[in-house]
This record gives C-alpha cells, structure tokens and sequence, in this order.
C-alpha cells in the first residue's frame, strides 16, 4: 500500500475513533453499502417517499429470477447491487444493476470453487460404481440418499408420467429381492424410508381392522427375537414401526410415560388409527404416482454439473443458500456465506482479493442454521465472528485477511447477530449478540469490556442491538423479550446495569429500529412500539404479522415473512397503515430484509429480486 493511502486511512480511522462517527464504509445519495445501511441502524436519511400506495401496491420497476435462492438481503453503492444467492445449487456473490436488475457479474469465490472442482472430482469417485461419468438412482440414493432429487433438474420437454414410469421399473428391479413386483419396508433398505410413508396409499374398500392385524402379525414375526410378545426400541429398529414407536407406546395415565416396549394390541391399534387402509407394500402404481407428482421431469440420475450443485452450497431444512449481507468498503466487497466462507472481492469484477474461511482458519464453529452475519468494516479493519475458543470476534487486515486480534476472554459460538462499532461510555468498541450474551469489545484489542445474558435465549440470537447515549437494547425471541442496559466506565472498570427488562418484544429475526427514542420492532402479536428508556409498551399493532422492517422519511416499511409488504407512518401515537400489497409465495418465507434506497423499495423474496418505486411524485 502506498504511504498516501495509509496515511489517509490513518486519519480517517483516527476521526472514527475519536468522534465516535457510526458510518464505517463511504456512502452517497441513492447507497445502502451494508447491513441496516450506512450506519448499521436500519434508518435511511433519504426524503422524498410517497406517503400512500395505491390498493394494487407501488409502480414495478423490474423483477429478476437471477439471484438464486437464499435470504441474504442487499447492499448498494454506485448504481450497483451486492447480495448473495445459490444458483442452480451453488453459493454465488452477485452484483446486478439499480436500474434494470441485470447481472453485471455472478461469481464463486476462486479458492471455493477450487475446492468444490476437488470434492466433485472425489465423490464421483466413490459413488460412481459403473464408471460412466454420471449417478444412477441406485448410486444417487446410496451416497446421497433421497434429496439427491431436489438437484435433478426436470426436462420440461419430457413426458413426466413416462418418465416416471421408467424411473419406477429400474428401481423396482434393483430393490425387490423376491421378485414380487412389489417393495416391502425391509426391501427398500434406507433408501426410501423418509418417502416410504407418503407412497403407501390408503386403499379404499379394505377391511381396516383385519389389514391391521395382518401387518402386526407380519411384524411380530419378523421382529420378536425374543419371542415374548413385545417388541422393545432395539427390536423395532429398522422396521416399520421404527419411526412411530412412541406414538404406538400407550401412556400410563398415572405417569403420562409409556413402558418403552409395545404389544400386539399397541401396534394393532396404531396401524388402525395412523396408518387405517395401508397395506405397507408399495406397488408400482403407487410409486409411479408419487414420481410423477413429485420429481416430475426428473429422470433419476445426477450428471458431473447436478451434483456439483447438490454440493456447492450450504444446506439447511429451513431454507438453503446464504444468509448475510455483503458490505461494499469503496472498491472492495466482503463477503461472508452460510460454510463460513469469507470473502474480499473487487466489486467492479467479482475477482477475489482474499479468502478465508471462519471454520478452518479461525477455529470458528458453524451455527446450527449457518453463518448469518455481515461483515463489519472500520478503518483498516474488517470485524467477523467466527465464534469459539480462539475467541469469538476476529479482526482482520481488510486488504489481506491477517489476523490483527482475537477477543480471547470471550469465546461463546457465534449466533446469527451482525457486529456494529459504537462509543459507549467514551470507549470505541465492538458490540455483538452471541450464543449466550450481549457484548462488548475494545475496538483497538478486542478486549471484553461487558456482558448481558438476560436477552439471550441460547437458540437464535439474531437482532442487532440498539447503541445510543451509553445505552445497549437487545432482544431475543423463543419466549424471552429484550431488555435495556447502561454501560458506565469507572477507571479500567466497565459494567453494564440493567435499566429494564420486558417480555413483550420478543423480536426473533426482523431486527428492531430507534426512531426519536422509540423502538419499533415485531414481537408477541405482532409490531410493537416501545419507549426506549423506560420500556413501556406504547402501542401494539398486528400489521404483516411477524416480519422485518426498515425507514426511510417518518415511514416503516414492513416486510411480513407470509409474503406481505405494508407502509405505515413511523409515529409513537398509534399505528396508521398507508399501503399494503402481496408478494408470490415460493415455498419459503420472505426473510431477506426490505431496503429503500434512491426513491426505490427493493424485496429480496428467496430468488426474485423486485425494484418498486415509492418515491413522491
């Protein structure tokens, strides 16, 4: 690096440190360049928005489907759009245009997709038994099981009912070990046992009862080794009352606890009741049915490309692909996917700079639904939380990735809160919400200055806390609240002394605003007003239900996760709704916070990216 250029960093981290001035990255007219925006706030200083919407919502603008799928919302700079979405599958960081949507550039960061090339190349390796370059159904379910279908792309072109037909008569072929035309539980081993339930059809005329005992008795006498009449856990494991055991498990009223054992009578019962007309054989017919409805124009075979997307992402049964936000620092991106992958790219290219990952290079554990934060940049600095015993905070040389400092007496995992830099009691600091606590840092070493564990809820900590006049609120869903802590100094002494604590704002991951010390925010039915200080609750409205939200002009723009989008005045008096419109649905809900930026509105909705214009006419 240049001596100008540092020396001009020099300064200007100088002035942010001893001015306490919140934005950490260059922003203009028109730029939303990081997580909650300029300031990490969830406030924009932009005027000129439109105070009503008409009934069928405000103008579109443009829509793409070219984002991928993933909950990662947007940062802008320059009449350019950074998120983050898997495409076909595989993690991507995408910048796409203000103006139309198109795609400038879509990229996998180098040293990412090196290494996926090396796990594809491995894995068909293993799996691939015939040596044909592609996986059949049987080497898919073997290695991959059955989501390997979620990756199979459909041939629209096909005839779905054939194709499924086809798929059915290979499958069957390879399964039924008695050559019966027809797959038992034990035949279909545990490749099918997560769709074995769906496929067997009630069949209609039967007698119920007398099916019932057919199959109990076909079970006891497959399964009773020991011939006493009952069958305990480890005697029901692998067959198929395996999965309904403890429905099947009849409770002693006294206790409200079953015996851990089942008798005739039980399992009777329960195929009576849960399963009535079901034979528990699957036919042909009724696996041709459920291919054709379910995987339609998927012809059971993964090619070299399909499973380097069933690999190349982060996968979760809440929704894959990435959760965080980029952050734009002038000509640079950072970003940070679910893997733990950490970024640094150039934002005119998508060429990467640097790379690391949290897991492997910092000793970070991956949360149980990912990485979810959005890097911090301050100064020469850039703020990550890897979470674990090396520390959970990092921070890094922004130009190389080095290590600059651990916050070694602090080493909870990392949750799915973003790090912000604030002053509090004189000292610049780092402050997160982690796994177990509220928390700050020295910003020059990291060193742990306070704590608050009340808000925490020990299984999503997701909401950025609010930092104003030596003031931290945090909040936490999971039947917990938020609660409001002064942080004082005295000599090398900091604490952090609870002013409030309430229930009602129970906020789980739609974040919560400071509008003229009044907190805005989803909780316990629905958006809640909420006075900052004194925590009383100054109004309560159902609005989208539970949602995100962001401001722009005395307006909230609301984000409900059930696919609505409302308008409503910002105001502690009473809530007023000025516009509401509804979003297509695609299986997931709408989790990606709204940004308003330059007069436009922009909804991330899984991978549809919208533009609408809510300026004032």
């Amino acid at each position: 690096m240049s001596r100008p250029l540092s020396a001009w960093l020099f300064v200007v981290f100088t002035l942010l440190v001893v001015h306490g001035v919140s934005a950490q990255v260059p922003s203009g007219p028109g730029d939303w360049p990081q997580w909650r925006g300029p300031n990490r706030t969830g406030l924009s200083t932009e005027k000129g928005y439109a105070r009503s919407w008409p009934q069928e919502g405000p103008k579109l603008l443009w829509q793409v489907d070219t984002v991928g799928v993933g909950y990662s919302s947007l940062s802008i700079k320059d009449g350019l759009i950074i998120t983050q979405g898997d495409i076909d599958g595989v993690e991507h960081v995408l910048c796409v245009k203000v103006a139309d949507g198109s795609t400038v550039w879509a990229v996998q960061p180098e040293p990412v997709a090196a290494a996926l090339a090396e796990k594809i190349a491995a894995d068909l390796k293993r799996m691939d038994k015939d040596g044909d370059g592609t996986l059949d159904e049987a080497e898919a379910l073997g290695g991959l099981g059955p989501d390997f279908n979620n990756f199979d792309r459909a041939d629209k072109s096909a005839d779905p009912q054939q194709l499924a037909a086809n798929r059915v008569t290979k499958l069957v072929k390879l399964l039924d070990a008695d050559a019966d035309g027809k797959l038992t539980f034990a035949e279909i081993g545990t490749k099918l046992r997560q769709t074995y339930g769906k496929v067997d059809q009630v069949e209609m005329g039967v007698d119920s009862a007398a099916l019932a005992k057919q199959r109990t008795d076909e079970l006891f006498k497959n399964a009773d080794k020991d011939t006493d009449g009952k069958l305990t856990r480890n005697e029901s494991n692998g067959t198929v009352i395996q999965e309904g055991f403890a429905r099947a498990d009849q409770r002693d009223p006294a206790t409200n606890m079953g015996d851990n054992s089942l008798t005739r009578e039980e399992v009777e019962t329960y195929f009576a009741k849960q399963e009535g007309g079901k034979d528990g054989v699957l036919t042909v017919a009724e696996l041709t049915k459920y291919y054709a409805a379910n995987y339609a124009g998927k012809d059971g075979q993964l090619s070299k490309d399909e499973l380097r997307g069933y690999l190349g992402g982060y996968r979760n049964g809440y929704g894959d692909g990435p959760r965080g936000t980029p952050t734009i620092d002038g000509k640079l991106v950072y970003a940070e996917g679910g893997n733990g992958d950490l970024t640094c790219l150039d934002l005119a290219t998508g060429k990467t700079v640097w790379y690391k990952n949290l897991a492997k290079d910092f000793g970070g554990g991956r949360p149980g639904w990912g990485y979810c934060e959005s890097p911090l940049v301050v100064g020469d600095m850039l703020i990550v939380t890897p979470g674990g015993a090396k520390g959970t905070l990092a921070a890094l040389n922004k130009y190389t990735g080095e290590e600059l400092w651990r916050s070694t007496d602090i080493t909870e995992g990392a949750h799915y809160s973003s790090p912000q830099v604030v002053e509090l009691a004189g000292i610049q600091q780092i402050v997160q919400f982690a796994s177990k606590n509220a928390f700050g840092v020295r910003l020059d070493n990291g060193k742990l200055l306070w704590t608050y564990s009340k808000a925490s809820n020990g299984t999503a900590n997701v909401s950025t806390p609010l930092v104003y006049r030596d003031h931290v609120y945090a909040t936490s869903n999971y039947g917990v609240g938020g609660g409001l802590v002064k942080v004082t100094a005295a000599g090398d002494k900091v604490t952090a002394d609870e002013v409030y604590f309430d229930k009602t704002l129970a906020n789980h991951h739609g974040g919560v605003l400071l509008i003229d010390e009044h907190i805005y925010g989803f909780g316990n039915g629905g958006l809640i007003c909420q006075n900052f200080f004194k925590g009383d609750n100054v109004w309560r409205a159902r609005s989208v239900g539970k949602g995100s939200l962001t401001y722009a002009d005395g307006l909230l723009f609301l984000l409900g996760e059930n696919h609505e989008m409302a308008l409503a005045e910002a105001s502690p008096g009473e809530y007023r709704e000025l516009g509401r419109f509804k979003l297509e649905n695609f299986g997931r809900q709408s989790w990606a916070h709204p940004v308003v930026a330059g007069g436009k509105l922009f909804i991330r909705n899984m991978q549809r990216l919208a533009a609408y214009d809510v300026s004032a006419k």
